[in-house]
């Protein structure tokens, strides 16, 4: 199985509830995904607006509010017919 990391880095997110207890003043916060890996696509390091250090998430705790931009290279290669 090949996993990817779900949301990557430059993704902003917003705080929600999911299965586990999470801290009641974090619900609802917005911030940015900064670390993002394929290794570890349970684990989603966040930085929240207004602070500086980095809070690790489950991917079902945040609630995707605006995707990064693909690069212009991307885009154009979506674009095209994929080969037979």
């Amino acid at each position: 199985m090949i996993r990817l990391a779900r949301l990557p880095e430059g993704t902003r997110v917003r705080v929600r509830q999911a299965q586990l207890p999470l801290e009641p003043g974090l619900m609802g916060r917005t911030g940015t995904v900064v670390y993002a890996s394929d290794y570890r696509a349970e684990r989603v390091g966040v930085q929240l607006d207004g602070e500086t250090s980095l809070r690790v998430f489950m991917p079902a705790e945040l609630e995707v509010i605006a995707e990064r931009p693909l690069p212009p290279e991307r885009e154009a290669a979506k674009a095209r017919r994929a080969l037979p």
